[in-house]
Formats: structure tokens, C-alpha cells, sequence
């Protein structure tokens, strides 16, 4: 639902159709209204059909058929000034994973997701998860390898990788205005040739028992202390 919603919201002409219970009728009777007068079709269907339609149990009782966001290149995206924080995914495939990771770079205003490797990374799984998230940040796929991350640095971007034996406590150190954060698969972690470009690399405190976090939790613990250094980014 609050994926859907998020599009009503920012993008309605983009929607092409409707699929909805009918118990979720007045949830989106403005927007369904919209739609009628545009022209647009909307269909009342129950789960079963809404199961077939979006191969998914997990509709939630309404399903959108969108028009795909214009991508972003990633020398426009690099260009734009300011204080800004992306995040960078080596290995990070799975669209659960994905999805949380965007939802909260939405919730802390971290403006994209770079998945190397990946064609985009743009899944309605992916989206799902998001809650909506997926309006709010750019999720474009790069080249693996190092030359996203010296273009990157290129461009005034800092290279923040994770380590759970760094030298410096990530609450000790106030991460710079222009901050790309290096993360790894869980199973394999940031590459060593990656971590070995980071400009610096931070450890998230914690009591020692185990060594990582799954990685949208990192992520989300790396985004609040920028969010608290940078509030207005």
C-alpha cells in the first residue's frame, strides 16, 4: 500500500492501471477518481486475482502498473553540489535487502544507491520493501570495479567503508559533507580491492559479540550519524 500510495502521491500520471480490493476502495477514492477522469482504467479484484496478476502474496490488496522513472547517469548524479551522501552496494543483490536499504536512505535523505554490477536493481520486490522509499532516492546499477568510486571521488565524495576492527569508532568522527558509503554483501563483505580505496574506514560500535550487521542495519546506523552531522543535507 504505501508504495502505491507514494506514487498516487508524486507521480500520478505515470499509472497506466489499477488493480484494488474493494475493502481499500476509500483509501484511494481520490486518487481512483483521478484516475476515471484521465481515463485511466482501475479494476476492483479480490486477492486471488491480484495474487495471479502480481505473482506475489504480498500485494496488500492493491497493485499499480507504472511507467518506469527516467534513469539518472552517474556523471549528472556525481555533478549535483553540496553537502550529499550516496550509498554504494558491492554485492548486495537481494531485493529484500535492497528495498530496506532504500527505504531508509529515503527515511535519512541519502539521495542514491549505486548497485555495481547490477542493471539497476529496480524490482517490484525491491519496491514493495521500500514502502514508498523508491520515490524519494535514485537506484541506478554502476560498473563493478573502482571507476564509480574514483569518479566519485572525482567529484568531492569521500569513501566511508565499514570494518569491524577499524581504527576509528564511526561516533568519534564527523562524516564529511560529500560522503559515499562502501558496503559488502553479508556473506562476502566490501571487496578487499574496494575497502583498499576507501578514504577512510570506521568501525560501528557495539558490544563485540558478533561481527557485522545485516547490511541494511549498517546501513541505517551509518546514515542516522551522517543525518546528525548533516541535518539540513
Amino acid at each position: 500500500m504505501n508504495a502505491c500510495q507514494a506514487v498516487a502521491e508524486h507521480r500520478p500520471d505515470d499509472v497506466r492501471r489499477v488493480y484494488v480490493r474493494e475493502s481499500l476502495l476509500p483509501a484511494f477514492g481520490a486518487f481512483l477518481r483521478r484516475c476515471a477522469a484521465s481515463r485511466i482504467a482501475y479494476h476492483v479484484v479480490d486477492d486471488a486475482e491480484l495474487a495471479k496478476i502480481t505473482q506475489s502474496t504480498h500485494h496488500e490488496g492493491v497493485c499499480f502498473i507504472v511507467r518506469e522513472r527516467a534513469p539518472v547517469a552517474l556523471p549528472a548524479l556525481l555533478a549535483v553540489p553540496g553537502p550529499r551522501c550516496l550509498v554504494y552496494l558491492d554485492g548486495v543483490q537481494n531485493p529484500h535487502n535492497l528495498g530496506a536499504i532504500v527505504r531508509v536512505c529515503a527515511h535519512f535523505g541519502a539521495a542514491a544507491v549505486l548497485i555495481a554490477g547490477s542493471d539497476g536493481g529496480v524490482s517490484t520486490s525491491m519496491l514493495r520493501t521500500a514502502e514508498g522509499g523508491g520515490e524519494w532516492v535514485e537506484v541506478l546499477g554502476v560498473e563493478p570495479g573502482p571507476a564509480p568510486l574514483l569518479a566519485a571521488r572525482a567529484a568531492g565524495f569521500r569513501l566511508v567503508a565499514t570494518a569491524a576492527r577499524a581504527p576509528h569508532d564511526l561516533h568519534a568522527r564527523r562524516l564529511p559533507q560529500r560522503t559515499l558509503i562502501l558496503l559488502g554483501s553479508e556473506s562476502h563483505g566490501l571487496s578487499p580491492a574496494l575497502a583498499q580505496l576507501a578514504d577512510e574506514s570506521v568501525r560501528i560500535p557495539g558490544t563485540g559479540k558478533l561481527d557485522s550487521l545485516n547490511v541494511a542495519c549498517a546501513c541505517s546506523v551509518l546514515l542516522s550519524e551522517y543525518w546528525r552531522a548533516h541535518p539540513a543535507a
